[in-house]
């Protein structure tokens, strides 16, 4: 049926795939019979592996399993492989009338004493001898005749002798049953119905067929499909109209009911399978284990006695394939039935995820799931497992957790040296040593790893290590016995003493595995002399390889095996059946002796890969990753071994650009040269699926995201990784994570000098882990901290700017579109910000040796983070005053401690303990820069200097000694060419100690620097205002500084309305403005002023500067010309200025004192800006508290707010004067709508009102309540009034909708927003770190109700509105939006909707 066959592989497999993809399925199509022109093999293997490839597609796939297409002929029986010794005793008993029947039976088929129970096993028949086969069938089936005529055997065995297979087969999901007539003459009948040697037709054949069909329709009646043709001229013609109606027919029904079945596929969690996953191999793997009896016990003795008091973890330790990790398996199957009914046991076998090794991250996020769920805790948020900071802290929370609640736990880690670098893991910062009652932790690692040299500075005693040694003759024998007999094996005694003595030489379990593995497959009939067992565990793995290879062909083995090593996450076998497909070389040996059935169409035949793969099947794992079944090694070193052996440089490079341009999807629809052996070039179809960033809206190509980039990196295709990759990062951040682009780009920078790559990778590194599970926030986050570059880096940076801001532009929720850059931007010398802290930072001292940094808050903390990673290794806790200095000593192992509670402490940066403690070191309540201490190294005394004495305390035993002195010390530590001082403005400049110039100035502290520490190029600076710490690197790229901004903790500031300059006027001197070029990130002018400024102001359409002096004098700078400078003169009284506002359309001006308000008008003169006035005015009394904020209508009427928080509306024109509600707490917000309609008031309270003007009402109470709010701080109005955008002291920019006074958006922009003005339909605003924000609002016009402003805030908000008609139903209060974890970035089963689905297998 090659024809249905053809016409399925090229239009219904497709459009099922297709469907497939888009609800996140594989699908998978095992043709076993295409591509070979006879599948029965010489070692009569075939059968066997089709029956094989069934249970498997069964097994794994959540679909469909088996299609059957089935015609008028039966097809080949074969010949049994094996007949139990029974049974064929009983057959040659049979045959005793035919002498040559039973002298071919004896020489075909040999007994094997070795299986259990024996068996006679056919021989392996070559292509030169067709005719046994024919033979040695009619005798079976007359001996199996007679004998069941005799009642030796039964029916059904007897059946054995002459069906092709098909009672395995009988369970099918689909079937397709091809009835035909055909008008064909003797010579071509074969092609359609089975025919007797003689050409006649097999009337047995023809039996069993139409009994199968009996059968068939009486059990599969539902699901049949029964099609009729007319057949002629020796096969199925596409071109006849009956012909092209059928095929048709078939395709239509095969896809609609494919469609239909998956439908019904059930689901599954990563968890879970990853889970089951390592419980299912440690099943498997401690089956084998014997000889380990001694150490088990001693385990188990050791986690005993330490059950009830804090303890520290188990180490298993040894050589490579001393069988650790079957030690472990065994040791969890064992405590399960010890520990209580409700006690869990997590084990995860890191080495299992070969050739990639695992991330820290992943595995700790893994078993925080598994405890949390087996004991009820919370799950960790999203936010917890994307900051790996979080994640250490939730992991120890829970192990605390699990012992108060009175929960055994045993968690068991194998092969800790198999992590991946990330966040340093193998440096074991992350693994805790003190673990609370009731948990235990066992964990792996290789003697000679240097996971093991930590683990021994980690650890100082010696009674918590292992070693697993090396198996004695006698356990190797019980090893052997053991798995022979779960195997249904033996051996002889002479090949049971080769086994045994080959592995004496090594006494390596592994050794052993793969000695045993080779010898499951000897006969009894197996000389000895044809037996070759390497010495050691790498030659029997080189005796592997060579055998695959003289059976299978060197380029098909070297290609498979070495495109599993190379797999990142392993691969698919419908992927690597492709990729062989499109592997040259290999297609070449396949069809060396035979054409393609097609040659306009070659690919691997699939029953290749699959006696491939039934050699293999000790040596290969299954691997679940995000729910579908990937295959790879199941032992590192056999990865070592294909690597050196199949991986040389040139074909390495070879294989990753093939798997690259499968994963680009470049040969799809695509042909592709190939040269076969005794052909010309051809150019065919290799029938590749696509692979397209997205199959579906919400379905990504998982596969393509995890496999692309590490392809294209390491074949050097780097041009098109920034193309293809980078330039899609944010897709595969949506997808994969950011901590997994993160990663994609670490390496590409190991390997490719590619600024914009760097660039990337820190502005990555720069969002705080709360962003990346929200896809809005996260975009806005790259946008806000790329924009700027996008101009000068237009490949990749520019690109993913547009990307980030075409997402934004579609996304379904209100959301703000950054229009440049605010954020902290990558390039700069700021390297990393250290955080973890609650207090600022008194001092710090950096061990080099051990790349550590101590520092001291005024918390009395000492934290030690490890400045290779940056990562926060030890919090030390015990000083009860602040921390006044911190020293490294002894070889940078230990630090000591001096807080201002008098005590001096000596820590270890090993264990994080602490050795010595002496009180009184130092008067109590001590100042931190009377205080230092200085280590004698020499004469191993300490000194500690005050201002009033000095301490000598010998270090051997820390005797103390005091004599009074001043002392004035200055020491430097490291002999540098340039020296730096630090300013209050939190600025850093740079001087050389030749010239004294100044070389840089380092901006972005945003607090005042109150130490600095060098370390290897880099500048470590802290102030005692915040808890973070900051890396400078010295050695940055100049060119990719960020422009400046402007100094940050202004007293006044303003802003233009197109962004371009900034006024400010600096603490504590208020008699200078300046300005500043927002462009260029530099002082345009200086405007000296005759007394301090108390206020600014700006005319945006008339560029007037209006500042108001204490002196009670209001200074009017245009800026067109800033040298002619305007004045108001003070009032009589000379009181200060407070206020200064313009009216929306900037016609007059008022001005507030501290006794009366003013009114001017804003007019020109000869085309020069003038103001007239004063046109009005009140007084304000003295029991009036002082204006803190005011609004300038239109229509002359000023709204105000004071310090008391009283609200009035005074009309200047008529004099009349209004009181509103009052706030509870300071005004320090009225702003005014563009068109007058509405304006706002807010506070330093929790509440602000949305007033309509006209006539005048209440509209809106809208109250919001974080954690850290304190008030509101700017407004200002979208152009059209529809919006409100509000800046606050939380940090945050909010959106409220003016009709309904409704919460639209909050987004967090790292700094209070000090100043805002409209701009289009957003708005540029000014924080009070002196960064520009201009962003515009796009708001859809169907809103989900499920959409939650505050999902990524800490915080509620409610709103109280007015009713605003007759039928109304008065005042309604919206639902109070109370703070869920859950909702703090959605839920963990909707952040698990990209993973995959199952896969569906089509056999």
């Amino acid at each position: 049926m090659s024809s249905e066959r053809k016409v399925l592989l090229e239009r219904a497999y497709p459009e099922v795939l297709a469907f497939c993809r888009g609800l996140g399925l594989v699908f998978e199509v095992v043709d076993l019979c295409w591509g070979i022109r006879n599948v029965y093999s010489g070692d009569h293997e075939s059968w066997e592996i089709f029956l094989q490839e069934i249970q498997t597609c069964k097994r794994i796939s959540a679909g469909p399993a088996f299609v059957l297409l089935l015609g008028n002929r039966y097809g080949h029986r074969a010949l049994p492989r094996v007949i139990p010794e029974k049974q064929f005793e009983v057959l040659m008993s049979k045959l005793y009338k035919k002498p040559e029947g039973i002298k071919q039976l004896s020489q075909w088929f040999l007994k094997d004493n070795n299986a259990v129970p024996p068996t006679y096993v056919l021989q392996p028949i070559t292509a030169h001898f067709p005719h046994y086969k024919t033979q040695l069938l009619q005798f079976l089936r007359l001996a199996a005749a007679n004998a069941e005529a005799a009642g030796d055997i039964t029916a059904e065995q007897k059946q054995c002798f002459h069906t092709s297979g098909e009672r395995h087969v009988i369970v099918c999901l689909l079937m397709f049953q091809g009835d035909s007539e055909v008008r064909e003459g003797p010579k071509r009948l074969a092609k359609y119905m089975d025919l007797t040697a003689d050409g006649l037709l097999d009337a047995e054949a023809q039996g069993l067929l139409a009994n199968l069909k009996s059968r068939l329709y009486v059990s599969s009646q539902k699901i049949l499909n029964l099609h009729c043709v007319e057949l002629g001229k020796g096969s199925v013609d596409p071109k006849r109209k009956e012909h092209a109606e059928y095929l048709d027919s078939i395709c239509e029904q095969f896809v609609t009911q494919m469609k239909a079945r998956i439908m019904n596929r059930g689901t599954s969690d990563w968890m879970f399978e990853e889970a089951g996953q390592h419980l299912a191999m440690s099943a498997k793997l401690c089956k084998g284990l014997h000889g380990r009896d001694s150490l088990l016990g001693k385990l188990c003795l050791a986690m005993w006695e330490s059950t009830n008091v804090r303890h520290a973890p188990l180490i298993i330790h040894g050589a490579a394939g001393m069988g650790k990790t079957a030690l472990l398996c065994k040791l969890a199957q064992e405590m399960r039935s010890v520990l209580d009914a409700g006690s869990v046991v997590a084990i995860r076998l890191l080495s299992a995820h070969h050739p990639q090794r695992p991330d820290i991250d992943h595995v700790l996020h893994s078993i925080c799931l598994q405890i949390c769920l087996a004991c009820g805790l919370s799950l960790p948020s999203p936010l917890t497992a994307g900051a790996h900071l979080e994640l250490l802290r939730f992991f120890r929370n829970i192990l605390a957790q699990v012992s108060q609640h009175g929960n055994s736990l045993l968690l068991i880690l194998d092969s800790l040296d198999q992590l991946s670098d990330q966040h340093h893991a193998q440096r074991l910062h992350w693994l805790p040593t003190d673990l609370p009652p009731n948990v235990h932790l066992v964990v792996s690692m290789d003697t000679n790893s240097e996971v093991f040299a930590n683990m021994r500075l980690k650890l100082a005693s010696s009674g918590n290590f292992f070693e697993v040694e090396h198996l004695s003759h006698d356990e190797g024998k019980q090893v052997m016995e053991s798995n022979m007999q779960a195997w249904q094996r033996m051996l002889t005694p002479e090949q049971s003493d080769a086994v045994l003595r080959c592995f004496d030489s090594t006494g390596c379990p592994l050794h052993l595995k793969l000695i045993l593995s080779a010898a499951r497959r000897w006969a009894s009939f197996t000389l000895i002399a044809d037996i070759h067992l390497g010495t050691n565990t790498q030659e029997m793995m080189s005796q592997l390889l060579q055998m695959l290879e003289e059976k299978h062909g060197k380029e098909l083995v070297g290609g498979a095996l070495g495109y599993l090593v190379l797999a990142r996450e392993g691969l698919l076998e419908a992927e690597l059946r492709d990729v062989m497909s499109l592997d040259n070389d290999v297609i070449s040996e396949v069809y060396r002796y035979s054409l393609p059935p097609t040659p306009s169409l070659i690919r691997l035949p699939p029953l290749l890969w699959a006696q491939l793969k039934l050699d293999l099947e000790d040596h290969l794992e299954e691997r679940w990753v995000g729910g579908v079944a990937t295959i790879a090694f199941n032992n590192r070193r056999l990865v070592e071994v294909v690597s050196s052996r199949y991986l040389t440089s040139q074909r390495r490079r070879r294989s990753l650009s093939i798997l690259a341009e499968y994963f680009l999807g470049q040969w799809s629809g695509k042909l592709k040269p190939a040269t076969l052996p005794g052909l010309s070039l051809l150019v065919c179809d290799r029938k590749v699926p696509p692979q397209p960033l997205w199959f579906a809206p919400d379905v990504a190509n998982v596969r393509k995201l995890q496999e692309l980039p590490y392809h294209l990196l390491h074949a050097g295709l780097w041009e098109e990784l920034r193309q293809e990759v980078i330039g899609e990062m944010t897709e595969e951040s949506r997808v994969c994570g950011v901590t997994s682009v993160i990663h994609d780009l670490d390496q590409c920078s190991q390997y490719m000098d590619c600024t914009e790559t760097r660039l990337v990778r820190d502005t990555l590194v720069l969002i705080k882990p709360i962003c990346f599970s929200d896809m809005p926030l996260f975009y806005t986050e790259l946008l806000a901290r790329l924009c700027s570059l996008a101009s000068t880096f237009p490949s990749v940076i520019g690109r993913l700017c547009s990307q980030c801001e075409e997402w934004l532009l579609t996304c379904p929720e209100p959301i703000l579109v950054p229009k440049c850059s605010f954020l902290q931007q990558p390039g700069g010398a700021l390297q990393h910000t250290l955080s973890g802290l609650h207090g600022g930072v008194l001092c710090a001292d950096v061990s080099v040796p051990a790349e550590l940094l101590a520092a001291g808050t005024d918390d009395g903390v000492v934290a030690v983070w490890s400045l290779a990673d940056q990562q926060l290794i030890h919090t030390l806790l015990g000083h009860t005053g602040a921390v006044l200095c911190v020293k490294v000593i002894d070889n940078s192992f230990h630090c000591l401690s001096l807080a201002a509670d008098g005590s001096l402490r000596r820590w270890s940066f090993i264990n994080g303990q602490q050795l010595l403690c002496i009180h009184k070191a130092v008067p109590v309540d001590s100042a931190p820069s009377a205080i230092h201490i200085h280590m004698c190294e020499r004469r191993q005394v300490l000194y500690v200097y005050t201002r009033t004495q000095v301490n000598l305390l010998q270090t051997s035993w820390f005797c103390l000694c005091s004599g009074y002195h001043f002392v004035l010390m200055a020491n430097m530590k490291y002999n540098f060419t340039q020296y730096f001082q630090f300013y209050s403005d939190e600025s850093r400049l740079r001087f050389p100690f030749t010239t004294g110039a100044l070389l840089d100035c380092l901006c972005g502290s945003n607090f005042p620097v109150t130490s600095l520490v060098f370390y290897k190029g880099l500048v470590v600076s802290a102030s005692t205002k915040t808890a973070s710490i900051q890396l400078w690197n010295l050695n940055y790229d100049p060119r990719h500084k960020p422009i400046a901004h402007a100094p940050s903790g202004c007293a006044h500031v303003a802003i233009t309305k197109d962004a371009d300059r900034v006024f400010f006027v600096r603490e504590p001197n208020q008699t200078e403005v300046i300005s500043w070029n927002n462009l260029t990130g530099s002082l345009l002018d200086h405007l000296s002023v005759s007394a301090p400024v108390s206020c600014l102001e700006l005319s945006q359409q008339k560029r007037l500067l209006l500042c108001g002096l204490t002196s009670g004098t209001v200074l009017i700078y245009p800026l067109l010309l800033p040298q002619e400078t305007l004045c108001l003169p003070p009032p009589e009284s000379l009181s200060r200025v407070l206020c200064l506002v313009v009216s929306s359309q900037e016609r007059h001006l008022a001005v507030a004192y501290e006794d009366s308000a003013c009114l001017f008008e804003i007019t020109t003169r000869d085309s020069f800006p003038t103001v007239e006035g004063p046109l009005q005015r009140f007084s304000l009394s003295l029991l009036h508290a002082p204006l803190s904020s005011m609004a300038l209508l239109s229509d002359c009427r000023l709204l105000y707010g004071t310090d008391c928080g009283e609200v009035r509306l005074h009309d200047f024109t008529s004099g009349g004067d209004s009181r509103l509600e009052p706030h509870g707490s300071r005004v320090t917000c009225v702003t005014a709508s563009n068109w007058g309609t509405h304006a706002l008031v807010g506070s330093e309270d929790a509440v602000q009102r949305l007033w309509a003007l006209n006539p005048l009402a209440l509209d809106h109470t809208m109250e919001y309540k974080g954690f850290y709010f304190e008030g509101i701080l700017s407004a200002a109005f979208s152009d059209s009034d529809q919006f409100l955008f509000t800046g606050s002291q939380d940090r945050t920019v909010k959106v409220w909708d003016v009709s309904s006074g409704n919460l639209l958006y909050v987004q967090l922009v790292y700094s209070p927003v000090a100043r805002m003005v409209t701009y289009r339909n957003g708005f540029v605003a000014l924080t009070q770190e002196g960064f520009v924000i201009k962003e515009v609002f796009r708001c859809p016009e169907y809103i989900s109700p499920d959409y939650n402003p505050l999902r990524n805030v800490k915080a509620q908000y409610r709103v109280t509105s007015r009713e605003k008609n007759r039928d109304g139903q008065g005042p309604s209060t919206s639902d109070l939006q109370d703070f869920n974890p859950a909702q703090l970035n959605l839920n963990l089963m909707s952040m698990l909707r990209a993973k995959p689905s199952p896969a569906c297998l089509i056999l």
